[in-house]
């Protein structure tokens, strides 16, 4: 390209950048901003401006007014209600978007009449509607900036060209026909040290213009140079890609460039192919509404559907491979969930008796009882001690021991619900946690725990032994309230000494004792 830049034979404009920027500031045929734009950026930098001093500005201009009531009633805010009048527009756009909408129109159309030899005029403004209405899209499915502000920079970020042509008259006459925005760029650098982006910020800088925007299209073609986490590297990134779909359908090379673009998307904003065909969507329904606001052609039909068929398809390829990586991966990713399952459970299991160990029960019953709570539901708890189990120890030995206690276990889990816990709580005791079960139930269980564990067979271990048990119940209600699970395991435990202190193979229920208590012995009462 730079060789057919020779051939053309022009003048040189090699100048230094800070005499270029002199000339550009002392142009005084270069369109500035009218008397309502201009009042309209002034109101922009207050920040306690009010609705009605924006309203009164806005009115001044009826062609302004006509359009921001037009774009409230439009699909970029599809509102249920028409707004009648353009206080009632202003309501539901926002004032900042007013502001900003206002200032898109009344900025874009003294620049209409300006002519450059060398550029495709129509192109040129086709590529500024199609690149803003792109960044809109961007920054409304990426949720970043505000769209309004994202939809002024993109409109007003080749303004440059229009500046450079003003300084150096001509100047794009050297370039080939058809040449692309990449084209405009490399002949601005190669013959000024920089592109318009500069210029053009200088313009908005000279303007009043918020930095935000200024910074934004100053780096729109390296936004990668401010960082993603700013405003200003965020917005950037949106006007860089809005400008690259419209160069994608201006130049017609769908194919190669929408892909690219994709993949932009997703290095700027972890965009999903599924959301980047989504943004697709959405431009090609503002684009009617800003064609219209704007009274110009920016895509007809064959170019809408054409973009609209090569972001499905990439979709669909995307999806493809996803499918066949989803097939490969599926035999290894189940092997590795099953093994993560059986190391999670494995985690919360009591090594010796394989039923929950004592941290994974304060964790459920922590929630349980949150839930309880909460929703005023039934929690019960049955605290179970083995009788006299160090005889069993002592007699037998430690081993013989550990098979009874497994045996105690097994026993004690046939006897509960799937959504019931049997805890290992210390030695030879556990903690059964029975969610939404009443007192009434909770006895229920406590008695099928004691005859299981009365006719547990031990037999292959112990010969004739018969191991019984203790039973400690506590209930919360709405009746019996705790403030917390460890009164709640206190109770429970004191039921258990009244069960043991009454002869043992029994259980007793804490609500029962305290009921009682006025008429127990010792605070105490055996049922």
């Amino acid at each position: 390209m730079k060789d057919a830049f020779r051939r053309k034979s022009l003048p040189t404009y090699e100048m230094h950048c800070q005499e270029f920027e002199t000339r550009l500031k002392a142009q005084v045929d270069f369109p500035s901003p009218s008397r309502v734009a201009a009042e309209i950026i002034e109101l922009a930098r207050d920040p306690d401006i009010e609705m009605a001093k924006v309203a009164q500005a806005v009115s001044r201009d009826p062609a302004i007014a006509a359009k921001i009531l037009r774009i409230a009633n439009s699909a970029f805010y599809a509102q249920r209600r028409p707004s009648q009048n353009i206080r009632q527009a202003l309501i539901i756009i926002g004032l900042n978007a007013a502001l900003t909408l206002a200032l898109s129109f009344s900025l874009v159309q003294p620049f209409r009449g300006v002519r450059t030899v060398g550029i495709d005029y129509p192109r040129f403004w086709r590529r500024s509607l199609l690149a803003a209405t792109a960044a809109r899209a961007f920054s409304e499915l990426a949720k970043v900036g505000q769209p309004e502000d994202i939809f002024l920079a993109g409109l007003l970020q080749d303004l440059g060209v229009l500046a450079v042509d003003r300084v150096c008259r001509d100047f794009y006459a050297g370039l080939p026909a058809g040449a692309t925005h990449a084209d405009w760029t490399a002949y601005e650098i190669q013959h000024l040290g920089r592109d318009h982006a500069v210029y053009t910020a200088l313009l908005l800088r000279s303007w009043n213009l918020p930095e935000r925007i200024c910074q934004a299209v100053e780096h729109s073609h390296k936004p990668q140079a401010l960082r993603g986490t700013t405003e200003e590297g965020q917005y950037a990134r949106c006007i860089a890609l809005g400008g690259d779909l419209a160069e994608a359908v201006l130049c017609a090379e769908y194919s190669t460039r929408i892909g690219l673009l994709a993949r932009r998307a997703q290095l700027f904003f972890g965009m999903s192919h599924e959301l980047f065909n989504e943004v697709v969507a959405r431009i090609l329904s503002l684009i009617p509404e800003t064609e219209a606001l704007y009274e110009t052609s920016i895509l007809d039909a064959e170019e809408a559907e054409d973009l609209l068929a090569e972001a499905r398809e990439l979709l669909a390829v995307r999806n493809l491979h996803a499918l066949q990586e989803l097939s490969a991966l599926q035999a290894t990713t189940s092997v590795l969930l099953t093994r993560t399952e059986e190391a999670e459970d494995s985690s919360r299991r009591d090594a010796l008796t394989g039923v929950f160990n004592r941290a994974w029960l304060d964790r459920v019953l922590d929630r349980e009882f949150t839930q309880a709570i909460v929703f005023g539901r039934d929690l019960s708890i049955a605290h179970v001690d083995l009788d006299r189990f160090k005889n069993v120890n002592d007699r037998f030995g430690t081993q013989v021991g550990d098979a009874v206690l497994r045996n105690c276990a097994r026993a004690l889990q046939s006897c509960v619900r799937g959504s019931d816990l049997v805890a290992r709580y210390s030695g030879e005791e556990f903690i059964v946690v029975l969610p939404g079960a009443s007192g009434d139930i909770a006895k229920q269980v406590a008695q099928r725990m004691l005859t299981a564990l009365a006719e547990c067979d031990h037999s292959e271990v112990a010969g004739d032994l018969r191991v019984t048990a203790s039973i400690g119940l506590a209930t919360c209600s709405m009746k019996h309230r705790f403030a917390s699970t460890l009164e709640l395991l206190e109770a429970a435990d004191h039921a258990l000494y009244a069960a043991k202190l009454c002869g043992r193979n029994r259980y007793e229920c804490y609500e029962d004792l305290a009921d009682n208590r006025r008429a127990s012995v010792g605070g105490r009462r055996c049922g």
